[in-house]
């Protein structure tokens, strides 16, 4: 993960966001059993 994603991360922790779109970070991933990555350009089937 870069520097940059990881402030990303850590800002939406701090927040207490559930949810962060990002198209960077993987889609689904977990962070701290709480924030979820959600990839938005990601179709589902």
């Amino acid at each position: 993960m870069s520097h940059w994603d990881a402030l990303v991360v850590a800002a939406a922790l701090l927040s207490g966001c559930d949810t962060l779109y990002s198209e960077d970070l993987q889609d689904g991933q977990v962070f701290e059993g709480s924030l979820r990555v959600n990839n938005p350009f990601v179709l589902s089937g």
